[in-house]
C-alpha cells in the first residue's frame, strides 16, 4: 500500500511538471477560417465552432441547423486539450455561397438567411421554435414591444408605489392621532381602510433571440461535403468540410435526471431501465423524468462539440423533453409507500460564516421570489434512515393503474457500513489500470 501511495504521488507530480510549464506560456494565436454552429441537439439549440483540425461537421437530419463561416484567432489550450476561438479579438464574417455536395455533384447552393429562436417559456424554459426570414423579424419585434410595454408598466408601478407609501404613512398618522385621542378603533376598520400595496408587473415570459444571418442546412440522413464559393467563383481556402447528417436509432425512451438534495448542482442520470439506484442512510432526491432518444455516441458527441471524442460502435441516450403530467410512485413490492407530484423548487443561498443553500418550494407570491423563475422542477422523494434496507422501486403513473412506459427503476437501500464496498468497486478499474501501467513500465526498463 505504501508503494502504491508513493507511485501515485510521483505520477501526480509528473503530470503537474508537464502541465504547469505549458500553461505559463502565452498560447500561439493563429488566424483561421472556422464554422460557427447553432445546431439542433434533440432538445434545443447549442453553439460551438469547428476549427481547422476537425474535417467533419455532424448535424441531426431533417432539422434546421444554422452555420456561419468566420475568420477568427484560434489557439490551443493545454488544460482542456482543445482549440479555443478568440472571437472577441477577431470575428470577421466570410462572404460567399455555401455549396452542398453529394459525391462530386453540387445539390444545393445556399445564401445566408435571417433566423432567430423563439422560447415560449423563456430562455431557460423548455420548448423552442426556429424562425427564418420575415417571421424571424416579426417575432423579434413582438418581443421588443412586450419589453417596452413591461418597462412602461414598471414606470407606472414605481409611481403607484410612491403614492402608496405616502397614503400608507398618512393612514398610520391618522390611526395614531385617533388612538391618542382615546378613540377605540376596530381591527375590521383598519383592514378595510388600509391602503393596498400595488403589485409589480410580471416581465414577458417568452424570449426571442435577435435575428442573425446564417446558412441554414436541412438535409436527410447521409454523407455530404460543404465548401464556400467566393463572388469571383473561386473556392475559399479552408472552407471544405465533410458533413454527416444522422438521426436517432430509438425514440420515446424514459430517462431520469436525479438531483441530490445535499449537492443539487451535481446531477446524475439514470437512463437505462436495467440500472439500479444505490442509496445509503437518509436521503432527499429530486427526480426529473424525461422522454429520451438514442443516438450514436460519436456522432452526438461531435454534434455537441466537434472536438469531442466518442465511439462509433456505442450509443447514448439524450433527454429531449420533460415528462410532467404524471405521478411518481415510490413502492415496495406491490405496496405504494408514497405518491409524489411534480413541484417547482427554488434554491436559496444562505448567508453567514458558512455558505450554503436551502431548497424550498417556489412560491411566486413571496416577495423574494416575485418576478423570478423556479431553479428547477421535480418529484421530491425523502428517504428516512429508518427505512428497511432492502429493494424498492419508483415508477411513473399517468393515471391510476396506468403506467408511463419505461419509467420503472429499482432502488436498493444499503447499510452505511456496507456502502464502502461500493466505493471499492468504483475505484477497482483504476487500480487495475495502474497495475497494468506499472507492469508495462517495468518491461520497458532495460536490465543492466
Amino acid at each position: 500500500m505504501k508503494r502504491f501511495i508513493i507511485f501515485f504521488a510521483i505520477t501526480i507530480g509528473w503530470i503537474f511538471c508537464l502541465v504547469l510549464p505549458s500553461t505559463a506560456q502565452a498560447p500561439e494565436l493563429r488566424e483561421q477560417l472556422v464554422y460557427g454552429l447553432n445546431v439542433f441537439n434533440g432538445r434545443g439549440y447549442g453553439g460551438g465552432f469547428t476549427p481547422r483540425t476537425e474535417d467533419t461537421i455532424y448535424l441531426i437530419a431533417d432539422k434546421d441547423n444554422a452555420i456561419s463561416a468566420r475568420i477568427t484567432l484560434v489557439y490551443f489550450w493545454p488544460i482542456t486539450g482543445k482549440y479555443m476561438a478568440g472571437f472577441q479579438a477577431l470575428n470577421e464574417e466570410v462572404e460567399g455561397t455555401l455549396e452542398v455536395l453529394k459525391g462530386e455533384k453540387v445539390i444545393k447552393a445556399l445564401e445566408k438567411e435571417d433566423n432567430s429562436l423563439y422560447y415560449p417559456e423563456g430562455y431557460y424554459g423548455e420548448g423552442f421554435l426556429f424562425y427564418k426570414g420575415e417571421e424571424a423579424h416579426a417575432y423579434h419585434e413582438k418581443f421588443k414591444k412586450a419589453i417596452e410595454e413591461y418597462y412602461k408598466k414598471i414606470a407606472e408601478y414605481q409611481q403607484a408605489q410612491t403614492e402608496y407609501q405616502k397614503n400608507f404613512n398618512d393612514f398610520l398618522e391618522e390611526i395614531k392621532k385617533r388612538r391618542e385621542a382615546g378613540e377605540e378603533i376596530k381591527k375590521e376598520e383598519i383592514e378595510e381602510k388600509m391602503p393596498r400595496e400595488p403589485k409589480p408587473p410580471i416581465p414577458p415570459q417568452f424570449y426571442v433571440t435577435p435575428p442573425v444571418k446564417d446558412y441554414i442546412i436541412n438535409l436527410p440522413v447521409g454523407h455530404y461535403k460543404i465548401r464556400l464559393r467566393a463572388e469571383d467563383g473561386t473556392i475559399i481556402q479552408g472552407s471544405e468540410k465533410n458533413l454527416v447528417l444522422f438521426t436517432s436509432r430509438r425514440t420515446g425512451g424514459t430517462g431520469y435526471e436525479i438531483i441530490p438534495g445535499n449537492r443539487w448542482t451535481r446531477r446524475e442520470s439514470c437512463d437505462d431501465p436495467s440500472w439500479i439506484i444505490y442509496l445509503a442512510g437518509k436521503n432527499t432526491l429530486y427526480f426529473n423524468p424525461f422522454v429520451q432518444d438514442e443516438y450514436n455516441e460519436l456522432y452526438y458527441n461531435k454534434l455537441e462539440d466537434p472536438q469531442n471524442r466518442g465511439r462509433e460502435e456505442k450509443w447514448r441516450w439524450v433527454h429531449t423533453k420533460s415528462i410532467k403530467d404524471v405521478t411518481l410512485l415510490f413502492k415496495k413490492g406491490e405496496k405504494i409507500l408514497q405518491r409524489i407530484e411534480r413541484v417547482p423548487y427554488y434554491v436559496k443561498q444562505l448567508s453567514g460564516a458558512e455558505l450554503g443553500y436551502e431548497i424550498v418550494e417556489f412560491n411566486p407570491e413571496e416577495m423574494e421570489m416575485f418576478g423570478r423563475q423556479p431553479t428547477f422542477e421535480g418529484y421530491k422523494l425523502e428517504l428516512s434512515s429508518t427505512l428497511q434496507k432492502t429493494n424498492y422501486e419508483i415508477n411513473l403513473e399517468k393515471k391510476e393503474g396506468e403506467f408511463f412506459p419505461g419509467g420503472k427503476r429499482e432502488i436498493r437501500l444499503v447499510r452505511k457500513e456496507n456502502a464502502k464496498s461500493l466505493y471499492i468497486l468504483s475505484i477497482f478499474p483504476l487500480i487495475v489500470g495502474l497495475v497494468v501501467f506499472v507492469g508495462r513500465q517495468r518491461k520497458l526498463i532495460p536490465k543492466e
